[in-house]
């Protein structure tokens, strides 16, 4: 079974709109799907564990609502002008979300963070106006409003 997905590997496949990604999937490298404008992929396989940079950058049409429980890292620049993501949660177990990560993604309005990731870097969510809710004290985890033009509510409970 496939276990990973290539760096690059559909890179700029603007006409490219479904694809099924397999349960054993773990990774997803870098620029896998980045400049796929047309991708409307609506979930990502359970036991997915990391997302390399810059993976779906650009990808206009990925209508996302949540990442699956064991993501442990959200690499550079990851969904950055993702308009149409609609991610309303962050999964429990999240280790870090990496500088950049959902920049430009419009569409966030508000997200829930289901557990307190290790770091978020600065302008993880640059250029968006998201509504955080975080399960954690303010100053807790360093860097906030980490780019968002939202508001962030502490000690959330989902």
């Amino acid at each position: 079974g496939v276990t990973s997905i290539g760096s690059n590997a559909f890179y700029g496949c603007s006409s490219l709109a479904l694809v099924s990604l397999p349960s054993g999937v773990t990774s997803i490298l870098t620029g896998v799907f980045r400049n796929c404008s047309s991708l409307a992929l609506t979930s990502l396989p359970a036991g997915l564990t990391s997302i390399g940079p810059n993976a779906f950058k650009a990808c206009s049409s990925l209508a996302l609502t949540s990442l699956p429980v064991g993501l442990d890292s959200i690499g550079v620049y990851v969904f950055q002008n993702c308009s149409s993501l609609a991610l309303t949660s962050l999964p429990a177990g999240l280790g870090g979300i990496s500088y950049g990560a959902f920049m430009g993604c419009y569409n966030l309005a508000d997200v829930v963070f289901l557990g307190t990731p290790d770091n978020i870097d600065g302008n993880a969510f640059g250029g968006t106006s998201a509504n955080l809710y975080v399960p954690w004290s303010e100053g807790e985890v360093a860097g906030a409003p980490w780019g968002t033009s939202g508001t962030i509510t502490y000690d959330y409970v989902a």
